[in-house]
């Protein structure tokens, strides 16, 4: 098992993952990070704990919205086999990678 430091919210945390993991960690936090600076400049000063919930709920409406499409895009194209499948993902992953990117 790794450890890795990261940063959210200019706190440290020292988390453990699976070997090889440690670099998509990484990138996790400083999506999350960005969603929490994003809330904390909009909310102003509120508890970490308050700003951790308003930032996971974010994120997950963003997957919630990107599971849409993909269940949209499936019923759109008729994607039935594993390979369409794949692609369908891709493309909604860089979708939200693209509005995380705006925001």
């Amino acid at each position: 098992m790794a450890q890795v430091k990261i940063s959210i919210n200019n706190q440290s945390y020292t988390i453990t993952c699976d070997d090889g993991q440690e670099e998509q960690l990484q990138e996790l936090a400083r999506y999350f990070d960005s969603h929490v600076q994003a809330l904390a400049a909009k909310v102003g000063r509120i508890t970490d704990s308050r700003l951790m919930l308003l930032a996971g709920l974010t994120v997950c409406d963003e997957l919630r919205e990107a599971e849409s499409q993909l269940q949209a895009v499936r019923a759109e194209k008729g994607v039935t086999s594993e390979a369409g499948a794949t692609r369908v993902i891709e493309g909604a992953a860089r979708k939200v990678r693209e509005v995380s990117e705006r925001l």
